[in-house]
């Protein structure tokens, strides 16, 4: 079963082209008939190369001078679909936004008849951070206090190497661990370890008498945060 990637395209031009487009994707009523669309047959091995996906379900508007299609497509954007119709449609100017959370990744890119720029292509995390950086900052939140609590994080260093974490600005990241430490009732310790004496752990713990009795041969003190 394919990895659901989100597309949200919004695609402007001269009327009769958006029209046009409109009808050749909307004659299928619940998918992308991408033959019919393209006006040619398409090899199923080659329909990654031809069209970025193997199927497209988006829900289809027409309006306000805009064709806007928002939906699923199988693990990729469709990306070469919109390349070759901006090619055909030379007044059509295409902005494609897609995240796929599963494989990680998202991006934003403008496509018309001359080409295709790249806006913004990154991981899933990253891309959040570049849409709207307030929100990301609270999923982030979120995101890494359930990792903290669930034991998954439980040292400074592995905080700082999430790569949710290496997505917040550095500016932020203070903030984050703070408010990282008052969400999940931690306290942060400095640990040294009797095998390495001569290196220091920044540690989570709920408490230093929870911490000595899982390191009872530890040094531990606790940090100011």
């Amino acid at each position: 079963m394919a990895n659901h990637c989100y597309n949200t395209i919004t695609i402007t031009g001269n009327e009769a082209e958006l029209e046009t487009l409109h009808k050749l994707l909307t004659k299928e009523e619940n998918y992308i008939d991408f033959e019919h669309v393209l006006k040619r047959e398409i090899p199923f091995g080659e329909i990654y190369d031809i069209v970025g996906t193997k199927w497209f379900t988006p829900d289809i508007e027409l309006g306000d001078g805009e064709l806007k299609l928002y939906g699923d497509s199988a693990w990729s954007p469709p990306v070469p679909l919109f390349e070759a119709l901006a090619k055909t449609y030379t007044s059509l100017k295409v902005t494609m936004n897609f995240e796929e959370p599963g494989m990680g990744f998202g991006g934003e890119l403008d496509i018309d008849s001359s080409g295709t720029e790249v806006l913004f292509e990154g991981s899933y995390w990253q891309y959040m951070a570049y849409l709207d950086y307030e929100s990301f900052f609270q999923d982030a939140l979120s995101e890494l206090q359930y990792h903290i609590e669930d034991g998954h994080i439980s040292t400074e260093t592995g905080l700082k190497g999430h790569h949710i974490y290496k997505c917040v600005s550095k500016a932020d990241r203070p903030k984050l661990l703070k408010k990282l430490l008052e969400l999940t009732g931690m306290e942060r310790f400095t640990v040294t370890f009797e095998g390495n004496p001569h290196i220091q752990e920044q540690v989570f713990a709920t408490s230093m008498e929870d911490l000595k009795q899982k390191n009872p041969k530890a040094v531990i003190k606790r940090s100011d945060t």
